[in-house]
């Protein structure tokens, strides 16, 4: 065969797999669900410096890895409200103990109210813009940038630009069947469930590419069954 037709059926391989993932993207962009039905994390830092931000990461995963086993049994809206009631003390001890153990003297504030947030992606959905119910965590002044993530359905678990989980407790036994383990939490979900941009930087001729494009439209599809089990539940 001649050389410079070798490498058509591997082109139209993956301009295939690309119009499949940006199409997909582009349809789970537009799925949206009602703010009612929504319980979000949001953990606000004392301020921007490098230290204060990795506290703010600290006290993030100890709050998480506490709280998501207990929402992983809540079956509705409204169980899920009273664990976040139930528990605003005890997240409130985890973070002042983070603090202290960095060494700080920082205040913190913990509660459960409804918050204005603007328009984010989070993974293959859409959160408008709007007031949610969030349980608030400030730290100091609250003059840093903040990390939120949806706390029901129980999704803060979820790496959602890598689709891998966090910590997730043994007798989760769904978990394997969404991601793999052993990720640390994202920091950022702005972009989240897009197509990584390191494709550009794969070998000729790799199969690298279909993977990952494969692997995010199947995490794509596995989030959103296991969101809509608990909307619908």
């Amino acid at each position: 065969m001649n050389s410079k037709y070798k490498f058509i059926p591997l082109v139209l391989t993956t301009l295939t797999v690309l119009l499949f993932a940006c199409t997909w993207n582009n349809k789970t962009q537009d799925t949206t669900y009602p703010s009612d039905q929504l319980i979000r994390l949001h953990i606000v830092a004392n301020s921007d410096c490098v230290v204060d931000q990795e506290l703010k990461r600290k006290v993030r995963d100890e709050i998480i890895r506490y709280i998501s086993p207990e929402f992983l049994e809540a079956g509705n809206i409204f169980t899920a409200r009273e664990i976040a009631a139930a528990n605003l003390g005890k997240i409130k001890e985890i973070a002042a103990r983070e603090i202290n153990a960095e060494g700080k003297d920082y205040s913190v504030d913990v509660k459960l109210d409804n918050f204005t947030f603007p328009t984010k992606h989070y993974g293959p959905f859409v959160l408008p813009a709007g007031d949610y119910e969030s349980v608030q965590v400030v730290i100091g002044s609250g003059g840093g940038a903040n990390w939120w993530c949806v706390l029901f359905p129980p999704l803060c678990f979820v790496d959602m630009p890598k689709g891998t989980t966090v910590d997730l407790p043994e007798s989760y036994n769904s978990a394997s069947s969404l991601t793999a383990p052993n990720s640390s939490l994202t920091e950022e979900f702005t972009n989240a469930g897009a197509v990584s941009e390191n494709f550009a930087t794969q070998e000729p001729g790799s199969n690298a590419l279909t993977d990952e494009i494969h692997t995010k439209v199947e995490f794509r599809f596995r989030i959103l069954d296991l969101f809509n089990k608990f909307i619908n539940s």
